[in-house]
């Protein structure tokens, strides 16, 4: 993937900035690919069993609504991602499990680590309008991230 900074120059009119700093945890800073979105907080239920079905190299794209208490993601769920060919996870929330998340082969971007894991009660909804850092999402639109930040664009963007 050329850089984030060239990506936007060359595409300004038909791509939404994100506004909110993540961080890469895998071991993979560049990421790209379409989007498939869930929305939960405090609760990975659902987030564990998308990944257990097939990415067919897609970006899971997580709105756990901020929450600082709980992750979304460990590195159970994350090998889960790779063995099922997901390209990546961006999540508005929390990951944890940072030493085993640097050695795998997906990216993996967050606001932050914490120890706490969720709560497991099955609420969450998947393939549905999101919203965080200034973008609206729906399964089907494209990121593109990497260490200089995101952006968001209706389809594949050419190089």
């Amino acid at each position: 993937m050329t850089s984030l900074p060239d990506l936007s120059d060359q595409h300004s009119k038909q791509i939404q900035i994100g506004k909110l700093p993540l961080q890469s945890f895998g071991s993979r800073h560049s990421i790209s690919g379409e989007i498939y979105t869930v929305s939960c907080s405090d609760d990975n239920s659902v987030v564990k069993e998308i990944l257990s079905r097939k990415g067919k190299n897609k970006v899971l794209v997580i709105d756990a609504s901020g929450v600082s208490h709980a992750s979304m993601i460990g590195g159970q769920i994350a090998e889960s991602a790779v063995k099922n060919n997901w390209a990546g996870i961006v999540v508005n929330g929390y990951v944890r499990d940072f030493e085993e998340l640097i050695n795998l082969p997906i990216g993996i971007f967050a606001k932050g680590v914490v120890a706490q894991k969720t709560n497991k009660k099955n609420h969450g909804f998947e393939d549905v309008l999101i919203s965080f850092g200034g973008v609206v999402m729906i399964s089907g639109k494209w990121i593109y991230i990497d260490q200089n930040g995101w952006l968001i664009a209706d389809n594949n963007l050419e190089f």
